[in-house]
């Protein structure tokens, strides 16, 4: 195994176990049962990230945590040290993406999901998002631009084939 295939799964084996006490914590705090102890969710993360603290994985864990947790501020902490350590990380723009669209602020949160297109995503999650914010601003050659490429990823999605048809037919009338 290479040096950086040890260290993806280092950091994997890192992120698992944050997410194991993250799921732990969360289910002792709404009364199911659990067999580990209660761990704040934040918590549990920065113990992790004590192993990789300069890994924009942990980090964008991190900012996870504190987006399910509604804790925003913190969530905006820990993307900008994402950012700050490696700014060409496409989930870190995506998880920007997030944030930026839960606080209102939809012309940073479209710039956001650009870069993560931009730095190769190619996550439906990321295009349907974008295809919203650019549908909301009336922008339909860029709307059927990232359908083209979201299309085939889920065929069977038919809200997108309307949302094709429609976009098609405003470009066809103007």
């Amino acid at each position: 195994m290479s040096g950086s295939e040890t260290e993806e799964e280092n950091i994997l084996g890192h992120l698992h176990a944050a997410m194991q006490l993250v799921t732990a914590s969360h289910h002792e705090n709404v009364g199911l049962s659990t067999t580990g102890a209660g761990i704040e969710p934040e918590y549990a993360c920065l113990r992790t990230m004590m192993l990789e603290p300069r890994n924009p994985t942990m980090w964008n864990s991190m900012a996870l945590v504190y987006l399910m947790t509604g804790q925003y501020e913190n969530a905006q902490d820990s993307i900008e040290r994402s950012l700050d350590l490696d700014s060409s990380i496409a989930w870190t723009w995506s998880i920007w993406g997030d944030l930026l669209t839960i606080v209102g602020n939809d012309l940073e949160s479209e710039r956001a999901y650009r870069m993560a297109v931009e730095m190769g995503s190619s996550d439906p999650y990321v295009l349907h998002n974008l295809v919203s914010l650019f549908y909301e601003r009336d922008n339909h050659p860029e709307v059927l631009r990232l359908l083209e490429q979201l299309i085939p990823q889920c065929p069977e999605d038919q809200s997108l084939w309307d949302l094709y048809t429609e976009c098609i037919t405003r470009n066809a009338t103007t």
